[in-house]
């Protein structure tokens, strides 16, 4: 069975040292999400297998691969 963000649940990005994320609230293509200390949305992407991952665009394209969220 494919992974899939929970509402409530939170999830850690690739590289550990940073802010976990807790998911607000979702639809199919989209997380809502907090860090603690502010507020954004994802669009929910998936992998060849189903599971679903999100990445923060709001930060520079370099950093993107530290800060994916899979759920």
């Amino acid at each position: 069975m494919a992974k899939k963000f929970e509402i409530g649940k939170s999830y850690r990005p690739y590289q550990t040292e940073y802010d976990p994320i807790t998911i607000l609230r979702r639809t199919d293509k989209t997380i809502w999400c907090t860090n603690g200390q502010s507020q954004w949305r994802m669009k929910i992407r998936h992998d060849q297998d189903g599971n679903e991952f999100a990445i923060d665009s709001s930060v520079p394209l370099a950093w993107r691969d530290a800060f994916t969220y899979e759920a």
